[in-house]
């Protein structure tokens, strides 16, 4: 099983409100993710929910098919992790989805309050209005126990992008320690055009 560190990459402009203000320059410079909760999406969160729609519709019959009628107004508990880069052309979107469904444990860190699952990861590249989704791989997820601060400095996923060999690089740390598997460089098939 191929296994990718948890993070999600952008690069281009196709979202609304793109901007050249918004172009990532630079971006081989190791970054942090973000996290969206996809319960409510919010108008920031959609183009995740959209990638995820499948996985998100899934993970809520789930819920109720064991009889969790809590989330008949919104998703069952999902939360995605995602990093961005801008171009003018093209954006593509590396993205990770953690749900009680379709994630498995890969370790616990109880000292630094986080866990390292296991959950899908997809990879959307946007040119224009047109959109290839590819899935399939698995990436390591960084979940923090709710409530405690995320401290990129402590433990966080970190992703950058290799201009020069077309690569998505990623990597997790867990209280100041690199995690054995999280770390994956994943081949971009087109060179992305440079701000």
């Amino acid at each position: 099983m191929r296994t990718v560190c948890a993070g999600i990459l952008t690069i281009v402009a196709p979202f609304a409100g793109a901007s050249a203000e918004e172009l990532t320059h630079d971006p081989a410079t190791w970054r942090s993710v973000s996290y969206a909760d996809l319960r409510r999406p919010s108008a920031d969160d959609r183009t995740y929910a959209d990638i995820w729609k499948d996985a998100l519709d899934e993970n809520n019959r789930a819920y109720l098919a064991h009889g969790d009628t809590r989330f008949r107004n919104e998703n069952a508990p999902a939360t995605e992790a995602h990093f961005v880069i801008w171009s003018t052309k093209r954006s593509v979107v590396l993205s990770i989805l953690d749900t009680a469904t379709g994630c498995t444990s890969k370790a616990a860190y109880p000292i630094a309050h986080a866990t390292v699952k296991l959950c899908p990861l997809r990879v959307a590249v946007y040119e224009g209005v047109h959109v290839r989704t590819m899935g399939g791989a698995r990436a390591c997820f960084l979940e923090l126990q709710v409530g405690g601060a995320r401290d990129p400095a402590n433990s966080s996923v970190y992703v950058a992008y290799d201009v020069a060999t077309r690569t998505i690089r990623t990597g997790l740390i867990v209280d100041h320690r690199a995690v054995d598997g999280c770390s994956q460089s994943i081949p971009v098939d087109f060179e992305p055009t440079r701000p």
